[in-house]
């Protein structure tokens, strides 16, 4: 699969990860590898906006700055924002935007499974062993976390993060910022509404209201 980030480092662009935390690290882990095979990328490092981070190497790459340091940039660079919590990596994008030599391309795992019958919004993170189904639709900056299956028909909105091992059936709708939990799993046309947390392991046989926490098996709203 030909993602869209292969597709913009056709040109050499410079890329950094923003976020050297667990979700940064794997990224840059899967980027490097791709890096390996392709040779076509121009990795200068991570960003992260904790200052005892800053010039560390971390995994082979260093810390180049936070924030401020991508806003002050002139030269086109490729950003992939790696913080796993929604609201966080919104306020980062609505932080960066204002610079026009950022760019936010979707970056695919080498071995992320995708039909020709998804779309994609901007800067996503699909990694190893995701499986995305038929007719798709996946907003601005959700990140699906490994081994995570998506069924046909459903929609993903934007800002969405999606754990580990979660299974998703068809014709699903999930709303803007909502977190899914590792290996949970959510049946056939479910729509969860947006700012809900759904808990690991949990269970979704019903749909779910916005601004809520869901647990158990099935997962029911807490209280």
């Amino acid at each position: 699969m030909k993602g869209v980030v292969d597709i913009l480092m056709d040109n050499q662009k410079d890329i950094v990860v923003v976020g050297a935390g667990g979700q940064g690290r794997e990224v840059m882990w899967q980027l490097n590898e791709l890096n390996k095979e392709t040779g076509n990328y121009n990795i200068l490092g991570f960003i992260d906006a904790d200052p005892a981070l800053k010039e560390k190497v971390i995994n082979g790459f260093p810390v180049i700055g936070n924030e401020e340091w991508l806003l002050s940039r002139k030269n086109d660079t490729c950003v992939i924002i790696c913080i796993a919590n929604p609201k966080t990596r919104k306020k980062i994008y609505q932080k960066l935007k204002i610079n026009p030599s950022l760019s936010f391309p979707n970056f695919f795992a080498k071995n992320v499974t995708c039909s020709e019958f998804v779309t994609f919004g901007q800067g996503g993170v699909f990694c190893p062993a995701d499986i995305l189904t038929v007719n798709i639709k996946v907003g601005d900056f959700v990140i699906i976390n490994s081994a995570c299956t998506i069924g046909h028909d459903t929609v993903i909105e934007d800002f969405v993060t999606i754990y580990p091992g979660a299974v998703i059936s068809g014709n699903v709708r999930i709303g803007a910022e909502c977190e899914i939990g590792t290996g949970a799993k959510i049946i056939q046309g479910k729509t969860i509404g947006a700012n809900t947390v759904i808990g690991a392991g949990a269970v979704v046989t019903k749909d779910l209201p916005p601004d809520c926490t869901a647990v158990g098996v099935p997962a029911k709203v807490k209280l």
